[in-house]
Protein backbone atom coordinates (compact mmCIF):
# COMPACT_ATOMS: atom_id res chain seq x y z
CA UNK A 1 0.00 0.00 0.00
CA UNK A 2 2.96 2.21 0.84
CA UNK A 3 4.88 1.41 -2.28
CA UNK A 4 1.47 2.02 -4.39
CA UNK A 5 1.30 5.77 -2.65
CA UNK A 6 4.93 6.64 -3.24
CA UNK A 7 4.46 5.30 -6.65
CA UNK A 8 1.32 7.10 -7.27
CA UNK A 9 3.15 10.03 -5.82
CA UNK A 10 6.24 10.32 -8.06
CA UNK A 11 3.39 10.00 -11.19
CA UNK A 12 2.99 13.46 -10.68
CA UNK A 13 5.92 15.04 -8.68
CA UNK A 14 9.69 14.47 -8.66
CA UNK A 15 11.52 12.55 -5.71
CA UNK A 16 12.50 16.05 -4.32
CA UNK A 17 9.01 17.34 -3.70
CA UNK A 18 7.31 13.78 -2.24
CA UNK A 19 8.18 13.41 1.70
CA UNK A 20 7.02 10.20 4.20
CA UNK A 21 4.27 12.44 4.92
CA UNK A 22 3.33 12.89 1.70
CA UNK A 23 3.24 9.31 1.21
CA UNK A 24 1.26 8.15 4.78
CA UNK A 25 -1.68 10.90 3.36
CA UNK A 26 -1.76 9.15 0.31
CA UNK A 27 -1.68 6.00 1.45
CA UNK A 28 -4.56 6.80 4.41
CA UNK A 29 -2.19 5.69 7.19
CA UNK A 30 -0.44 7.42 10.33
CA UNK A 31 3.06 9.24 9.49
CA UNK A 32 4.42 6.55 12.15
CA UNK A 33 3.42 3.82 10.28
CA UNK A 34 5.08 4.86 7.22
CA UNK A 35 8.35 5.24 9.22
CA UNK A 36 7.94 2.45 10.48
CA UNK A 37 8.66 0.35 7.37
CA UNK A 38 10.77 3.13 5.42
CA UNK A 39 12.99 5.43 8.40
CA UNK A 40 13.62 7.90 5.29
CA UNK A 41 11.55 8.65 1.51
CA UNK A 42 14.95 7.48 -0.08
CA UNK A 43 14.24 4.14 1.93
CA UNK A 44 10.41 4.06 0.56
CA UNK A 45 11.97 4.88 -3.07
CA UNK A 46 14.50 2.35 -3.08
CA UNK A 47 11.79 -0.47 -2.14
CA UNK A 48 10.06 0.91 -4.95
CA UNK A 49 12.93 0.84 -7.31
CA UNK A 50 13.27 -2.98 -6.04
CA UNK A 51 9.75 -3.99 -7.17
CA UNK A 52 9.88 -2.77 -10.62
CA UNK A 53 13.52 -4.29 -11.38
CA UNK A 54 11.88 -7.54 -10.01
CA UNK A 55 8.97 -7.32 -12.28
CA UNK A 56 11.35 -5.93 -15.27
CA UNK A 57 13.33 -9.05 -14.56
CA UNK A 58 10.19 -11.20 -14.21
CA UNK A 59 9.18 -9.71 -18.11
CA UNK A 60 12.43 -10.49 -19.66
CA UNK A 61 12.95 -14.01 -18.81
CA UNK A 62 9.52 -15.44 -19.60
CA UNK A 63 9.74 -18.20 -21.59
CA UNK A 64 10.43 -17.66 -25.84
CA UNK A 65 8.84 -19.20 -28.46
CA UNK A 66 12.03 -20.93 -29.49
CA UNK A 67 10.60 -20.88 -32.72
CA UNK A 68 11.92 -17.05 -32.79
CA UNK A 69 15.09 -17.91 -31.83
CA UNK A 70 17.33 -18.69 -35.28
CA UNK A 71 20.19 -16.68 -34.00
CA UNK A 72 21.96 -15.43 -30.74
CA UNK A 73 20.93 -11.97 -32.09
CA UNK A 74 17.22 -13.32 -32.00
CA UNK A 75 17.70 -13.20 -27.66
CA UNK A 76 19.25 -10.57 -27.46
CA UNK A 77 16.62 -8.31 -29.69
CA UNK A 78 13.51 -9.76 -27.84
CA UNK A 79 15.02 -9.24 -24.14
CA UNK A 80 16.34 -5.74 -25.48
CA UNK A 81 12.45 -5.24 -26.82
CA UNK A 82 10.94 -6.91 -23.69
CA UNK A 83 13.20 -4.03 -21.38
CA UNK A 84 12.08 -1.22 -23.24
CA UNK A 85 8.31 -1.96 -23.31
CA UNK A 86 8.52 -2.24 -19.77
CA UNK A 87 10.30 1.02 -18.95
CA UNK A 88 7.92 2.95 -21.36
CA UNK A 89 4.51 1.41 -19.49
CA UNK A 90 6.02 2.52 -15.98
CA UNK A 91 6.73 6.31 -16.11
CA UNK A 92 7.91 6.14 -12.41
CA UNK A 93 10.62 3.33 -13.37
CA UNK A 94 11.90 5.79 -15.88
CA UNK A 95 11.90 8.45 -13.25
CA UNK A 96 13.49 6.33 -10.95
CA UNK A 97 16.62 5.14 -13.03
CA UNK A 98 16.78 7.39 -15.71
CA UNK A 99 15.59 10.96 -14.36
CA UNK A 100 17.81 13.96 -13.25
CA UNK A 101 17.15 13.58 -9.05
CA UNK A 102 17.87 9.47 -9.32
CA UNK A 103 18.27 9.06 -5.49
CA UNK A 104 21.69 7.81 -4.93
CA UNK A 105 20.79 4.31 -3.05
CA UNK A 106 18.44 3.93 -6.19
CA UNK A 107 21.90 4.18 -8.31
CA UNK A 108 23.40 1.42 -5.82
CA UNK A 109 20.46 -0.91 -6.47
CA UNK A 110 20.63 -0.52 -9.92
CA UNK A 111 24.86 -1.46 -9.92
CA UNK A 112 23.56 -4.61 -8.24
CA UNK A 113 21.37 -5.47 -10.09
CA UNK A 114 23.35 -4.85 -13.29
CA UNK A 115 25.40 -7.32 -11.62
CA UNK A 116 23.24 -9.94 -10.52
CA UNK A 117 21.74 -9.78 -14.28
CA UNK A 118 25.02 -9.59 -15.93
CA UNK A 119 25.69 -13.22 -14.21
CA UNK A 120 22.71 -14.95 -15.45
CA UNK A 121 22.93 -13.61 -19.12
CA UNK A 122 24.81 -16.08 -20.06
CA UNK A 123 23.67 -19.01 -18.44
CA UNK A 124 20.39 -17.82 -20.28
CA UNK A 125 21.86 -18.07 -23.47
CA UNK A 126 23.46 -20.92 -22.92
CA UNK A 127 20.41 -23.21 -21.92
CA UNK A 128 18.97 -22.29 -25.60
CA UNK A 129 22.22 -21.76 -27.62
CA UNK A 130 25.64 -24.00 -27.46
CA UNK A 131 27.70 -21.03 -26.07
CA UNK A 132 31.27 -21.06 -26.36
CA UNK A 133 33.52 -19.54 -23.38
CA UNK A 134 33.22 -15.97 -22.86
CA UNK A 135 36.30 -14.57 -21.15
CA UNK A 136 35.37 -12.08 -18.37
CA UNK A 137 31.23 -12.58 -19.38
CA UNK A 138 29.98 -10.94 -16.38
CA UNK A 139 31.84 -7.75 -17.17
CA UNK A 140 30.77 -7.77 -21.04
CA UNK A 141 27.18 -8.38 -20.01
CA UNK A 142 26.81 -5.91 -17.56
CA UNK A 143 29.04 -3.47 -20.20
CA UNK A 144 25.78 -4.89 -22.75
CA UNK A 145 23.55 -3.55 -19.85
CA UNK A 146 25.16 -0.40 -19.82
CA UNK A 147 25.12 0.71 -23.29
CA UNK A 148 21.44 0.27 -23.17
CA UNK A 149 21.12 2.10 -20.17
CA UNK A 150 23.34 5.18 -21.44
CA UNK A 151 21.37 5.35 -24.79
CA UNK A 152 17.91 5.27 -22.91
CA UNK A 153 18.81 7.64 -20.25
CA UNK A 154 19.72 10.27 -23.04
CA UNK A 155 16.16 9.39 -24.56
CA UNK A 156 14.71 10.08 -21.37
CA UNK A 157 16.39 13.17 -20.80
CA UNK A 158 15.40 14.60 -24.01
CA UNK A 159 12.11 12.98 -24.15
CA UNK A 160 10.80 11.35 -20.76
CA UNK A 161 10.65 8.27 -22.45
CA UNK A 162 12.75 5.42 -24.55
CA UNK A 163 11.50 6.47 -28.16
CA UNK A 164 11.70 4.24 -30.57
CA UNK A 165 14.30 5.73 -32.70
CA UNK A 166 16.73 5.67 -29.47
CA UNK A 167 15.63 2.05 -28.64
CA UNK A 168 16.60 0.86 -32.11
CA UNK A 169 19.80 2.74 -31.32
CA UNK A 170 20.05 1.34 -27.87
CA UNK A 171 19.45 -2.36 -29.68
CA UNK A 172 21.93 -1.47 -32.69
CA UNK A 173 24.80 -0.55 -30.32
CA UNK A 174 24.53 -3.64 -28.34
CA UNK A 175 24.22 -6.05 -31.02
CA UNK A 176 27.33 -4.30 -32.34
CA UNK A 177 28.72 -4.59 -29.16
CA UNK A 178 28.20 -8.75 -28.51
CA UNK A 179 29.61 -9.21 -31.95
CA UNK A 180 33.09 -7.98 -30.19
CA UNK A 181 33.14 -11.10 -28.09
CA UNK A 182 30.22 -13.95 -29.60
CA UNK A 183 30.93 -15.35 -32.66
CA UNK A 184 28.38 -14.68 -35.57
CA UNK A 185 26.80 -18.13 -35.83
CA UNK A 186 26.33 -20.28 -32.40
CA UNK A 187 24.55 -23.61 -32.70
CA UNK A 188 21.14 -23.86 -30.90
CA UNK A 189 20.64 -26.31 -28.41
CA UNK A 190 18.69 -29.21 -29.25
CA UNK A 191 14.94 -28.48 -27.39
CA UNK A 192 15.11 -29.97 -23.41
CA UNK A 193 18.80 -29.94 -24.00
CA UNK A 194 20.09 -26.97 -21.98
Amino acid sequence: MLLNAADALLAGKEATEVGLYDIAAAAEVPPASVYHLFPTKEAAFVALAERYLERLRDCIIEPIDRRRLRRWHDLVTIEHSRAVKFYNAHAVMLKLFFGANVVHDVRVLDVKNVEAASATTYHRMNKIFDMPYVEDGDTKFASLIGIYDGIWMTSYARHGRITPEFARESELAGIAYCETFLPPAIPLRAPGQG
